[in-house]
């Protein structure tokens, strides 16, 4: 797929919305699971975003929107997400583990992170 990319060929899809948009859901699925997702979500959102561009067949706005549509908030926090939040990350370090109940009284206060989960195609 990548090399697909880097030689700008086209990917075929059929011509109506829907196809497009699942078509390039899978794309992103795909690229976004070859990376690394789990440790910078973020990065690897903007990683992609940039090879399709450089691509050309999807527009910001497509790809945008299906990133958008995979958002989840989650307090499990990557490790991009600590080094951009170093008081999370001494927060996590120092959290009571005697006493876990008391962690989940505070998950709502807990600010949140954004991760993308799309569906694993073969």
């Amino acid at each position: 797929m990548v090399q697909k990319i880097k030689q700008k060929s086209p990917f075929e899809l059929k011509d109506n919305e829907r196809s497009r948009s699942w078509s390039l859901r899978v794309i992103i699925s795909k690229l976004f699971y070859s990376l690394d997702y789990e440790n910078e979500p973020q990065a690897t959102r903007e990683k992609v975003t940039q090879l399709l561009l450089y691509h050309g067949q999807f527009s910001r706005e497509e790809i945008d929107k299906t990133f958008q549509s995979s958002a989840k908030e989650t307090t499990n926090y990557s490790r991009e997400f600590l080094k951009q939040h170093p008081e999370i990350a001494m927060y996590e370090a120092g959290r009571n583990k005697e006493f876990p109940e008391e962690d989940e009284e505070q998950e709502g206060e807990r600010p949140k992170e954004i991760r993308y989960i799309f569906p694993h195609y073969g």
